[in-house]
């Protein structure tokens, strides 16, 4: 009799913890659904700025038949070159004469040793590499005036003049600011359309900057540009 009443009695209370554990699963789904009302959007910056650094390969090239002779060219339309430069704005700091790099056309395979031509060449470059923008863009648009003085710069892709900005960690704060209130603009957006509201910031991505030209033949003037990424939880 006594183990018919105990096997009653654990039953009912199996019965009640069965019931107990349904009702916390079924409290817990609807907990876990709440917190999966979100909203995902993305927040656009976007900023122009002034390129604050100048790279300029400054490059030529002289040929001749003595070396002695060659190096004395070399130094000579160097030195035209750098005051060229500092009669502009640059300083003696911001540029620096690379090694020339000579060739023997007689131990070149690839040359046509028939044609008549000086046996050796050197390309020189002067590279410049300063935060005065403006002294670099003025030599650069004056550097056809050295053509008398013999010297004929090279436009090759490898000469190009390249316009830096370098002090990102100066308006990233901002930036990221700025997209981040966007994103949320967006977001309550959605919120009302969908009539909720928007609550906390579930998580929250930054994605990379970008630093384009400000438009084709400006490289002076820089864009920059970042996207957030934010989930928001909805409120009711």
């Amino acid at each position: 009799m006594e183990n018919k009443r105990f096997f009653i009695v654990s039953a009912a209370v199996l019965a009640i913890g069965i019931v107990l554990s349904g009702l916390s699963i079924a409290f817990g789904i609807k907990t876990l659904k709440a917190d999966q009302r979100t909203v995902s959007v993305r927040g656009l910056a976007e900023m122009e700025v002034d390129a604050d650094m100048a790279v300029w390969p400054v490059t030529f090239t002289v040929s001749g038949n003595d070396l002695s002779l060659l190096r004395q060219d070399i130094e000579k339309k160097s030195g035209i070159i750098t005051s060229f430069l500092k009669k502009h704005g640059v300083q003696d700091a911001d540029f620096t004469l690379k090694e020339p790099a000579i060739t023997d056309t007689t131990t070149d395979p690839y040359m046509d040793q028939t044609r008549k031509r000086d046996k050796y060449f050197a390309k020189v470059v002067v590279f410049v590499r300063s935060s005065n923008i403006k002294a670099v863009a003025a030599a650069l648009s004056d550097s056809i005036n050295l053509m008398d003085s013999g010297i004929a710069l090279s436009h090759d892709y490898d000469s190009r003049v390249e316009y830096h900005f370098n002090k990102l960690n100066d308006i990233k704060p901002q930036m990221i600011a700025e997209a981040t209130q966007n994103a949320r603009k967006a977001a309550e957006q959605f919120a009302r359309d969908s009539g909720s509201k928007v609550s906390k910031i579930k998580r929250a991505s930054q994605g990379l900057f970008s630093i384009d030209d400000a438009a084709p033949g400006l490289p002076e003037r820089k864009s920059v540009r970042v996207v957030t990424t934010v989930e928001y939880i909805l409120a009711d």
